[in-house]
């Protein structure tokens, strides 16, 4: 007689897990490869015009890694993280600048003819309110992501191609 009053209640608690299963699967954060790799680029030229140069010798090297990208009405938003370096070429090799490491950006973008054009972009927070905004930008899951490290590859690795050099040209830290 026992048992049978047991089976409801553990009835229910298969639902909740089945539920909470749901609710982690339909949460995590997915990223559509064919939208990252066409919005790459207009995202890349935006991060480099935001950052600006000091001088026409200097270009802004960026890398980013897609953490997801996720439909917004018309739009998508990418979530990434990026570094960028800035760099100048100096003799056969290069020298980084200056910088940002570890960007967390969420970039809503739009298809137009031409491919995708950046509609707008949210930075996180620096300081106390980082975690917070973080959270706030990007699902559950790619938050989680953002907040354990991780990371796109460094600048310095395709600082070489931006300038047209071969790999391997010397690329090292300045001023």
């Amino acid at each position: 007689m026992g048992n049978v009053k047991r089976w409801p209640v553990l009835a229910g608690v298969g639902v909740v897990v089945a539920a909470a299963a749901w609710w982690i699967v339909d949460e995590m954060p997915s990223v559509d490869d064919a939208v990252a790799r066409e919005a790459l680029p207009p995202i890349d030229e935006h991060l480099r015009a935001l950052a600006g140069s000091r001088d026409a010798g200097i270009r802004w090297v960026c890398t980013q890694k897609v953490i997801e990208t996720r439909p917004d009405g018309d739009r998508v938003k990418i979530g990434l993280v990026a570094s960028c370096d800035e760099v100048e070429k100096e003799g056969d090799g290069l020298v980084t600048c200056g910088g940002f490491r570890r960007q967390p950006v969420v970039y809503r973008v739009e298809r137009t003819s031409g491919g995708y054009r950046v509609f707008d972009r949210k930075f996180a927070e620096d300081g106390a309110g980082y975690s917070r905004s973080v959270k706030e930008m990007f699902s559950w899951v790619g938050a989680r992501r953002v907040l354990d490290g991780a990371s796109p590859d460094d600048p310095r690795s395709v600082s070489p191609a931006a300038f047209g050099l071969p790999d391997g040209t010397p690329v090292r830290t300045g001023r």
